[in-house]
């Protein structure tokens, strides 16, 4: 005959029965390991006497719940970790303890008529299951932030850029505030990789996302749309004040010089502009992220016919902010 006793101390979970005093019946040998409790003296003695931080836990609540419903109950790690203060195994080798992440289920023992006399306490270590599920989700949050960079200049990419466009613009429609948004442009770039050669080309690129990010707000936003072109997202920006940064950055830009290498590079920008809010007349009173960047775009093919190095719609009649 199956010695049942024997059985629970070969299993890898805490074995507790306890009565309705919630007095321990038998303790298992996985339960005297981890909590250093010979089973000769924990045996009649009540649980949260062992345990005095349980009561605290609604442990003896609970447990008292799963008597008179004959139904059991639960407790996880997510709402009441650490249940039972044991640590690890994991960390009781590596001499660096740590707490141990716990499910705890309290199952009704029912004798023939059906009533609940005794409970079954099973406590499972998940810590290493939680410690997985987390490097999961910072694996996740890694490459979903990855996923949202430029690998070349680590700031937002084309699809990145297009998103914050769409949220800020949906907000400020909401609470109709003003927002803008720029396209830069290096000017000759092609220029630049043909003289000083395609690496020389990706430091630019670096350097003048690195400017661009430097000068501006907090929550601004600035991104890789493509090629040499940025885009700028500026949430609460008039279209003064928008024009004003453009030509500070116009001229920041201008002013820069860049190391390529061995070669000292000075280049210009042209930006195209588009505002939304305040006395705007650009777009119509919905636009789209994808109406307001046709107007960015349009007003970027103005500065660039017109000679480059400037910012459409030109905003001489502004004075420079500094």
């Amino acid at each position: 005959m199956i010695d049942h006793a024997q059985l629970l101390d070969h299993l890898s979970i805490g074995i507790i029965v306890v009565d309705e005093p919630l007095t321990v019946v038998f303790w298992n040998r996985w339960m005297e390991e981890h909590s250093l409790l010979p089973r000769e003296e924990v045996r009649g003695k009540p649980l949260y006497e062992l345990f005095p931080d349980l009561v605290k836990k609604e442990f003896t609540a609970k447990a008292r719940e799963a008597f008179r419903k004959g139904e059991p109950t639960f407790f996880t790690h997510k709402v009441h970790q650490f249940m039972f203060p044991f640590h690890t195994v994991r960390s009781l080798l590596a001499s660096k303890l740590s707490p141990m992440q716990q499910t705890v289920i309290l199952s009704p023992l029912k004798d023939d008529d059906g009533v609940t006399r005794q409970l079954l306490v099973s406590v499972f270590d998940i810590s290493d299951w939680v410690a997985y599920q987390n490097r999961l989700l910072e694996s996740k949050k890694e490459l979903e932030k990855l996923s949202r960079l430029d690998d070349l200049t680590q700031i937002a990419n084309r699809r990145a850029i297009m998103e914050q466009l769409r949220y800020d613009l949906c907000l400020h429609a909401r609470k109709k505030r003003p927002l803008a948004m720029a396209l830069i442009d290096i000017d000759h770039f092609k220029k630049v990789n043909d003289t000083y050669g395609h690496q020389c080309g990706d430091q630019l690129l670096r350097g003048v996302a690195q400017l661009l990010a430097e000068q501006l707000r907090g929550y601004d936003k600035v991104g890789r749309y493509g090629g040499e072109e940025f885009m700028l997202v500026l949430p609460e920006t008039s279209r003064e004040a928008a024009l004003q940064t453009c030509e500070r950055l116009r001229q920041k830009v201008a002013a820069t010089v860049f190391q390529c290498h061995r070669h000292q590079v000075t280049i210009t920008v042209s930006i195209g502009t588009a505002f939304f809010g305040g006395e705007t007349a650009e777009v119509d009173q919905h636009p789209t992220a994808e109406d307001l960047f046709r107007v960015a775009d349009a007003n970027l093919y103005r500065a660039k016919d017109g000679g480059r190095d400037r910012v459409e719609p030109r905003p001489e009649q502004y004075p420079l902010l500094t």
